[in-house]
């Protein structure tokens, strides 16, 4: 079972390429670059999934899915009182 919905995931993410004119590396790349963004914000439970689609007036829309447990706590110079 989970190996089909790996092959029809593998066929969709081809045929996205295909369409769209992006090469597989700069797929990898950006996913995995979504990934450590979205890591140093959130504890991520799920792995990051984009979906590039190409409108009819030429412009991308970029969906990016991904699953946290948590959203991490920092402080920022913003946060810092002033006086």
């Amino acid at each position: 079972m989970r190996e089909a919905r790996d092959i029809a995931k593998r066929m969709r993410e081809m045929l996205t390429m295909d369409k769209v004119g992006i090469k597989e590396g700069f797929s990898t790349a950006l996913t995995n670059d979504l990934s450590r963004l979205l890591g140093d914000y959130f504890e991520l439970v799920a792995p990051v999934n984009v979906d590039i689609v190409q409108g009819d007036g030429g412009a991308y829309k970029i969906q990016i899915d991904s699953l946290a447990s948590r959203i991490k706590q920092f402080d920022t110079t913003l946060d810092i009182k002033r006086y």
